[in-house]
């Protein structure tokens, strides 16, 4: 029913109800994701991701210098994984610390360096390590990267560094997360 000036009678018009249903979606979206769908936060401790012991708190004992790549989680202060999202995959390697440039240091601790584990070419998964090179790698499209300077492309297709994951030192030696991955996790434009 159609009043004047061409307004619906009670004010709903097919645009109207287009927006609110667009708006309402996304408060939805928003109102269902949890703390184990957010990327690592400040405070939050890592443990393993895999394997017979995963769960367990990482510690530089267990991050021998030359030692395997180690994926890891972010558990938040009340113990929630924080695995919802693929982006929140997190890759640590150690290296000697005098392999790290001065300026990428404050971000490690004791040569440990923590990057997205999400290749930035086309969101593959980094699997590969060579510590004598220091490089990690994709196997999808064989990207390689440089995590101890700062997540640095040293072989493309990829264009775009691979975000670092500032890390701090918590009790009995264990790594917790210092600030927000630097760079956004996951594909993009260089």
């Amino acid at each position: 029913m159609m009043a004047q000036g061409g307004q619906r009678a009670h004010g709903l018009d097919r645009r109207s109800v287009v927006v609110g249903a667009v708006a309402c979606c996304a408060a939805a979206g928003t109102a269902w994701a949890g703390p184990e769908d957010m990327l690592p936060q400040k405070g939050d401790r890592l443990v393993l991701g895999d394997g017979a012991k995963a769960g367990q708190p990482v510690t530089l004992d267990g991050l021998p210098v030359g030692g395997e790549l180690v994926e890891a989680v972010a558990v938040d202060p009340q113990g929630v994984k924080r695995e919802g999202s693929r982006f929140s995959k997190i890759i640590l390697v150690r290296v000697a610390p005098d392999q790290i440039p001065e300026d990428q240091r404050a971000h490690t601790v004791d040569g440990v360096v923590a990057v997205s584990g999400v290749c930035t070419h086309q969101g593959c998964t980094i699997t590969g390590w060579n510590h004598d090179s220091r490089r990690l790698s994709c196997f999808c499209h064989h990207s390689e990267f440089l995590p101890a300077e700062g997540g640095r492309v040293a072989k493309g297709p990829a264009r775009k560094r691979l975000p670092v994951l500032p890390l701090a030192r918590g009790e009995g030696g264990t790594l917790m997360v210092a600030g927000a991955f630097i760079g956004k996790p996951g594909p993009g434009p260089a």
